[in-house]
């Protein structure tokens, strides 16, 4: 008997084709997607890229105008003149490759500082060429003030007792910082080591003390050698719109400052023990200038209270040899009547910056005060007096000294408490054109939507 061996397979070719079909379907549509989705990759890929390409060349703008002002600190219109009201601009730039090819530009927006706040703030877009999105930075720019460091001494060994305290920043040119106390802000030397007077040996900052904010050594220095420039520049300034008091051809003056205005009287004797005046006579009662620069060519006795008053005193002739050059002396309290920011006072001294023997137990200074080629200090030998505090900054070129005594716990005179506090007000907006150091930086930086 014969068997068909086709029996089982007859109908075999019809079963594969629809199989082939759907399988050939999947297959394609499965490669579409692949090739979609690599396709929206690199457009994501390529819109990113634009994106960081767009965020560098706007941060491309905010470098150029850190290094325009560099060069000019007071152009805020691009080398141009100013046109309207702030802020100025657009001001465009392009921006190359290595090659020196434009692959993109930026626009600058400019708000010159105000009165009330030292910043400069510039906007930039960037973008690259073609159709792209944007990148805006705002970043607000400044040159920091003396009156950044709470406490600033050069060549000279700074010493912070255990009875005292500093709210804010201490920097120490050409020498160390030894503390025993309590340093808020940041410790700053410019030595990797130093030799103390009294502990040997020790790193550019060292002690017992506290340190909040902690230290940091050694670092560059801050230049005081600067503000002889600003010195006869605010010279200029007290002749134009400010006060300017010329030799009184005997030993001085005295500044009584009283809220709106100040008395000033001529003196002609004081004790050269204490300081204190004993003879001098009244030259009248005057309003504060309009842009709050005293120029006072001569020595100078200044005290009282301010109100709602912003003002730079400085006592200096800029044509004095070292032993002509002038200084300040604090016979008592110097206080603002309010302390949010709207009294300021700076005090600006040639030489010295001192206070009389005779100054009260309890003494406040409220001020920024510079003594440019001398020391800060109180003239008290073998009195001892309670508590200094001062509201404002001190820098100083010679020393610092509110007590004298062979250790903190051994005052012989001078004051036992000594208190130092940082004016938050003044870092932005120091008093009337009160010195800056270095030059401009950023403060803060942000991304704009």
């Amino acid at each position: 008997m014969k068997k068909n061996k086709h029996i089982y397979y007859s109908n075999s070719k019809g079963f594969y084709l629809p199989v082939i079909l759907m399988v050939t379907t999947i297959f394609m549509a499965l490669v579409t997607a692949l090739i979609s989705l690599s396709m929206a990759n690199l457009k994501i890929a390529e819109l990113n890229n634009k994106k960081v390409a767009a965020m560098s060349i706007s941060e491309a703008g905010i470098n150029y105008y850190l290094w325009h002002l560099a060069h000019n600190d007071a152009d805020y219109c691009d080398g141009g003149v100013c046109v309207g009201d702030a802020p100025f601009g657009p001001f465009t730039h392009d921006f190359t490759n290595q090659a020196g090819e434009s692959i993109g530009n930026y626009d600058l927006y400019i708000t010159p500082p105000s009165v009330d706040r030292q910043v400069v703030t510039v906007k930039s877009i960037g973008r690259v060429n073609g159709k792209s999105p944007t990148k805006t930075i705002v970043a607000e720019l400044a040159i920091p003030s003396f009156t950044k460091y709470t406490l600033l001494s050069s060549s000279e060994q700074l010493w912070v007792g255990s009875g005292e305290k500093i709210n804010g920043s201490v920097h120490v040119n050409n020498n160390g910082l030894y503390n025993e106390g309590e340093i808020v802000g940041e410790a700053t030397s410019t030595e990797a080591e130093y030799t103390s007077w009294n502990w040997g040996a020790q790193p550019g900052v060292a002690g017992p003390g506290l340190f909040d904010d902690g230290k940091m050594f050694p670092v560059p220095p801050v230049d005081l050698n600067q503000i002889s420039v600003d010195i006869n520049g605010l010279k200029t300034l007290s002749s134009e719109n400010g006060k300017y008091i010329e030799s009184s051809g005997s030993k001085g003056y005295h500044i009584v400052l009283k809220g709106n205005n100040f008395d000033l009287y001529k003196v002609s004797k004081f004790d050269n023990t204490n300081l204190t005046i004993t003879t001098q006579a009244s030259i009248g009662n005057y309003s504060y200038p309009s842009n709050g620069i005293i120029f006072v060519s001569d020595n100078l006795w200044i005290d009282g209270n301010i109100n709602d008053t912003k003002i730079t005193v400085i006592a200096a002739d800029p044509t004095a040899n070292q032993n002509q050059m002038k200084r300040i002396v604090i016979p008592d309290k110097i206080t603002y009547s309010d302390y949010d920011g709207s009294d300021k006072i700076g005090l600006i001294s040639q030489t010295d910056i001192l206070l009389t023997k005779n100054v009260p137990t309890e003494m406040e200074i409220d001020a920024a005060m510079i003594a440019k080629n001398g020391q800060i200090r109180i003239d008290n030998f073998g009195q001892i007096k309670n508590k200094i505090r001062v509201y404002g900054s001190m820098a100083h070129n010679g020393g610092l000294l509110w007590s004298y005594g062979a250790t903190s716990n051994n005052i012989t005179s001078g004051y036992r408490l000594t208190e130092t506090d940082m004016d938050p007000y003044n870092i932005l907006n120091p008093p009337p054109e009160f010195p800056k150091t270095g030059t401009y930086s950023v403060l803060s930086w942000r991304e704009e939507e």
